[in-house]
């Protein structure tokens, strides 16, 4: 009886030893560098990308937070690879502007977050930018941006919390109305139409005083 219960401990420490050697997760390391990265899409993949670059109007571009313990290896956005025409459609943009779909990933939770922190929503919105726009420029389009230096991206939407510093990037105007007319040039030419109209009264009023 002893033997056959020495066999059963024996059986159940080999089954366990395999669970016993691996390492319980530690969760996201607290030390590990993390950066936000530029992407662009070829159509069928994301391709490492400069965003200090203009973007091309049609173009789909990506941004992904990311841990990167060497310092230098970054990830690509997760997810399906959206389409241009799904997200924007296939109307042009208006004259002097370019419309491009801007992807953003948050990252993961498990291996991209400081500890304590949860990643919003991956976020996929088609943005109207004036030509020559970088690809920051564009991201500050879909959301709040600091950043510090050209292309170098601490939070998107004040996530990471813990990245500090750096300075908002400004979004650029809106996309005027296509076929509209410019506010100043409309205000113009209301004051010319009243100016006429009192110089026609003010000559009528003159014809009739001349005629006593």
């Amino acid at each position: 009886m002893l033997r056959a219960f020495g066999l059963a401990c024996a059986a159940a420490f080999f089954f366990a030893a395999p669970a016993l050697a691996e390492p319980a997760p530690t969760g996201p390391d607290p030390d590990a560098a993390r950066m936000w990265s530029y992407w662009q899409s070829d159509g069928t993949a994301w391709l490492s990308g400069q965003a200090g670059t203009a973007a091309r109007d049609g173009s789909v571009i990506g941004w992904r937070f990311a841990a990167t313990p060497d310092g230098s290896a970054a990830e690509s956005p997760r997810g399906d690879l959206p389409a241009f025409d799904q997200v924007c459609g296939k109307e042009p943009a208006a004259s002097g502007h370019q419309r491009v779909v801007v992807v953003v990933d948050f990252g993961d939770a498990e291996t991209d977050a400081y500890p304590g922190e949860q990643p919003p929503a991956a976020l996929t919105r088609c943005v109207s930018g004036a030509e020559g726009a970088t690809g920051v420029d564009l991201l500050a389009l879909a959301g709040r941006v600091r950043a510090e230096g050209p292309g170098a991206v601490l939070a998107v939407n004040d996530y990471p919390a813990r990245a500090k510093g750096g300075s908002e990037v400004a979004a650029a105007p809106s996309e005027p109305a296509e076929g509209g007319l410019p506010v100043l040039w409309i205000a113009g030419g209301a004051g010319a139409a009243v100016l006429l109209a009192g110089g026609v009264l003010v000559a009528r009023r003159s014809r009739g005083r001349a005629t006593l």
